[in-house]
Formats: structure tokens, C-alpha cells, sequence
């Protein structure tokens, strides 16, 4: 099954392969690698199959920017959670761009 991701802000829609997206029917959370999307404060998630569409807003994250554990919850108005898991690869890069920033040394 595939979903499609809309960026309201970029108006750019992408589309994920649900293997690549874990949803929990008890939790009513779906999850995506930060691989597949880009960090936005509003996505709306359209099933490619039904085209039902529900849109999310930024809530909250569960740790620090540079935490690979780290998840960035949006929330819809029907109480279920989209969340954008940090990924340990591009943190990690993200985190020695940002040190070499601070220190003046951008490459």
C-alpha cells in the first residue's frame, strides 16, 4: 500500500510505500523515517487507495534536535499521531554540520 505525504507549505506531495511506514491500529500512530519526509510544522497524509486525506500539526518533539531517538509528534483533530523518527545517519551529519556552524568552519 502506498500513502502520499503533502508539505502544505511546499505544496510537494511525496509518495511513501507503507512497508517503509509502520501504523499501530491500538496506538493510532504512524510513523515515518525523517529519510522520507522533510521536517515541516503541517503534512497532510492521503491514502493513495482511498483518497481520504486527514491533515497534522506540529505538537511536540521526545527528545533534543540532535537525539537519534528523537520523534517529532504532529497530531490530527481525529486523536491520531503522525510522528517523523530522527534518523541516526542524518542526525549524526546534522549535528557536526551544526558543531562546525557554531565554530565557524561550514563546509
Amino acid at each position: 500500500m502506498v500513502i502520499f505525504i503533502h508539505n502544505l507549505k511546499t505544496r510537494r506531495m511525496k509518495r511513501v510505500n507503507l512497508k517503509e511506514v509502520r501504523f499501530s491500529v491500538e496506538t493510532g500512530i504512524i510513523k515515518v523515517s525523517e529519510k522520507d519526509v522533510q521536517f515541516d510544522t503541517q503534512y497532510e497524509v492521503v491514502s493513495a487507495k482511498t483518497g481520504n486525506s486527514m491533515v497534522f500539526n506540529f505538537s511536540h518533539s521526545t527528545g533534543p534536535e540532535f537525539d537519534p531517538t528523537t520523534e517529532w509528534v504532529y497530531t490530527s483533530q481525529e486523536g491520531i499521531e503522525f510522528r517523523v523518527c530522527n534518523d541516526a545517519h542524518i542526525t549524526a551529519q546534522n549535528a557536526r554540520a551544526y558543531v562546525k556552524a557554531k565554530h565557524g568552519r561550514v563546509s
